[in-house]
C-alpha cells in the first residue's frame, strides 16, 4: 500500500463525528434535505418506470417513496436516482457536484437496524471529506475536461462512506476505494436528461455492489489507488497528492462547514442560485420583462460554465440554463418547478432570449465562490446593477428548520415532516430511523 492511499485510507476510518456536534448537524441536515429532494423526484413519471422495473427484482430492501422491496445495489441505485432527478438536491463548489445523493443512498442500502446513527452520520462525514478534498485537487479542469464530477468521484465517496459506516480493516477499506476508483466514470454532456440523475444511481449502485464483492468474495483489488504514478488523481487529472496534506485538511473545518452546502427551494442548478436571488430583487423594484430591453449576468471567469443551455431547448434543460431561470423569475416574479417539465420550453421564453446576455469579466474567484452581479437596462434608459452575496439556501445563508420541514411537507405531508425532522433533531437510532422512512408517504 502506497503513503497516499495509507494516509487516507486511514483518516476515513478514523472519522468519528461524536466530538464535532457541528458536523453531525450539517449530517441531519443534509439527509433532511436529500430525504426531500428523493421524495420529491419520485413523483416524476421516469423515476415512476424506474420503480416498476424494480419492482420485478425483488430483495429485502425499501426503496424510497414506493411499496416496492429489491436488492441493495437495486435500492442504492434508484434511491440515487430519485434524490438527483429533479436537481433538487443539494450542491458542494470543490465537488462541483453533488455528494449527499450517492453517499446517503449507498449507506440507506446496507444499513440495518443494529447499526448506530452516529456510524451512520460518521460514514456521511467521511464519504463527503473524500469527495470534496478530491474535487478540490482536480477541479476546476476535471469539470470542464467534460467529466462529471458526481459521477467521477462520487463512487469514491460512495465506498468512502461505505467503509467508515461497516469499518472495514484497512486494507479492505483501501481495496473498496479502489473498486470505487475504478469505476469512476460519466460524462457532463448528460446534463438536461434523465442520465445525468442516473449517474447518481450508478455510483451509489456501484459503491455497494463492490462492498459485497469484498466483502462475500474476497475479490482482490489494488491497495495503491492513489499513488503518485499511475493512481487515480494522476491518471485522471495529471495530480498528485503530497504526504500528509490530505492530514492537514481532514475535518479542519470539514467539507460540510467549509465551503459547506447549497440547498434548494427550486428545481435548477445551484450555480444559478445567486443570479436567480439579485433578479428577485429586481422583480420587487418593478424590473420586469416588459420593462427591461437587456440584462447581462457578470460571472468570474470559468464560473458559468455548470448554466451552459443558452437556449435551451426542453425545460429538463432549462434546468442548467441562466436564461430559462431568469425568464420566470423576470415574468413572474419567481421560479415555476412545472416549467422545468416541459417536453418543449416555450414559445414566449425563446422570443425573450435576446433580452439575455452572459459576461465572464468579474474579478477571478476561488473555486468555493459563487458570485453573480446583474445589470438590467430598461427601456425607458434606466440602469440597475444587483448582487446578492448570501442567497438563501448558500451555506452563509442556510436553511433553518422551518425551510428543511417546509420543503419535505411538499414532498410527503406536514405530519411526516415534522415528524422526521424532530427525530433528526434528537438521537435517533437506526431502528427509530429506518422505521420512519417505511412509514414515508408511498405511490401506488
Amino acid at each position: 500500500m502506497d503513503p497516499i492511499t495509507q494516509e487516507l485510507t486511514s483518516l476515513i476510518l478514523k472519522t468519528d463525528v461524536t466530538r464535532r456536534p457541528d458536523l453531525a448537524e450539517a449530517g441531519r441536515r443534509a439527509f433532511a434535505d436529500y430525504l426531500a429532494s428523493a421524495l420529491a423526484g419520485s413523483r416524476e413519471e421516469a423515476v415512476r418506470r424506474t420503480a416498476a422495473f424494480l419492482a420485478t427484482r425483488k430483495g429485502e430492501r425499501d426503496i424510497l417513496g414506493f411499496d416496492v422491496r429489491t436488492t441493495p445495489e437495486n435500492a442504492a441505485f434508484f434511491n440515487g436516482f430519485a434524490s438527483h432527478y429533479l436537481d433538487f438536491d443539494d450542491a458542494e463548489a470543490n465537488l462541483m457536484g453533488h455528494f449527499s445523493t450517492v453517499i446517503f443512498s449507498a449507506l440507506l442500502a446496507i444499513a440495518d437496524p443494529s447499526d448506530t446513527f452516529e456510524d451512520f452520520l460518521a460514514g456521511y462525514t467521511a464519504g463527503a471529506e473524500t469527495e470534496g478534498l478530491l474535487g478540490k485537487l482536480v477541479n476546476p479542469a476535471h469539470k470542464k475536461r467534460g467529466y462529471h464530477p458526481t459521477a467521477t468521484i462520487g463512487p469514491i465517496g460512495a465506498a468512502a462512506a461505505i467503509a467508515r459506516f461497516r469499518r472495514l480493516p484497512l486494507k479492505e477499506a483501501s481495496e473498496l476505494l479502489s473498486l470505487g476508483a475504478t469505476e469512476s466514470a460519466g460524462l457532463g454532456l448528460e446534463a438536461g436528461t434523465d442520465t445525468k440523475p442516473l449517474h447518481s444511481g450508478f455510483a451509489a449502485r456501484n459503491a455497494v455492489f463492490s462492498y459485497f464483492l469484498i466483502r462475500d468474495c474476497a475479490l482482490t483489488s489494488s491497495t495503491s489507488a492513489f499513488n503518485n504514478d499511475d493512481g487515480w488523481a494522476a491518471v485522471t487529472a495529471g495530480k498528485t497528492i503530497a504526504e500528509g496534506a490530505l492530514s492537514k485538511r481532514w475535518l479542519s473545518p470539514g467539507e460540510l462547514i467549509s465551503p459547506g452546502l447549497w440547498m434548494k427551494k427550486h428545481q435548477y442548478c445551484s450555480a444559478a442560485i445567486p443570479g436567480a436571488a439579485a433578479l428577485k430583487s429586481l422583480w420587487k423594484k418593478g424590473v420586469t420583462l416588459d420593462v427591461i430591453s437587456k440584462v447581462i449576468f457578470h460571472f468570474p471567469p470559468g464560473k458559468s460554465y455548470s448554466l451552459h443551455y443558452h437556449a435551451p431547448k426542453t425545460g429538463q434543460q432549462g434546468r442548467f440554463s441562466m436564461e430559462y431561470v431568469a425568464w420566470q423569475i423576470l415574468t413572474k416574479g419567481d421560479v415555476d418547478d412545472d416549467l422545468f417539465r416541459l417536453a418543449k420550453t416555450p414559445a414566449a421564453f425563446i422570443r425573450a432570449l435576446p433580452k439575455f446576455g452572459i459576461k465572464e469579466d468579474l474579478p477571478p474567484a476561488g473555486q468555493e465562490v459563487r458570485r453573480i452581479i446583474v445589470t438590467a437596462d430598461t427601456k425607458d434608459g434606466r440602469h440597475f446593477t444587483e448582487e446578492i452575496l448570501k442567497p438563501d439556501g448558500s451555506p452563509d445563508h442556510p436553511f433553518t428548520k422551518g425551510d428543511l420541514t417546509k420543503k419535505l411537507a411538499a414532498a410527503s405531508d406536514e405530519a411526516y415532516a415534522e415528524e422526521m425532522i424532530t427525530l433528526l433533531s434528537g438521537r435517533p437510532s437506526m431502528k427509530e430511523l429506518l422505521s420512519l422512512l417505511s412509514e414515508a408517504p408511498r405511490h401506488v
